[in-house]
């Protein structure tokens, strides 16, 4: 088989949560007053599905992250 994957019982370590910390900051962070808790929670779930699909880079999360459904009325 070819790459390597995350199935959903593994854990992410220590860098992989750093990494998505900081995808999820930059993302919210001009954009401050116009997300919510549940904004910001449904984010963190896409990116931690879009971490363990394979996508282990600042950029191509950022960018995935940004053509999901759910960010499409955030106009992120």
């Amino acid at each position: 088989m070819g790459g390597t994957y995350f199935d959903d019982e593994q854990e992410i370590g220590p860098q992989g949560l750093a990494l998505l910390r900081k995808v999820l900051v930059d993302l919210f962070r001009d954009h401050a007053g116009d997300s919510n808790t549940d904004d910001e929670l449904g984010l963190a779930k896409e990116l931690v599905a879009l971490f363990k699909s394979g996508f282990r880079s600042e950029e191509e999360l950022k960018a995935m992250a940004r053509r999901s459904s759910f960010l499409h009325h955030q106009n992120f």
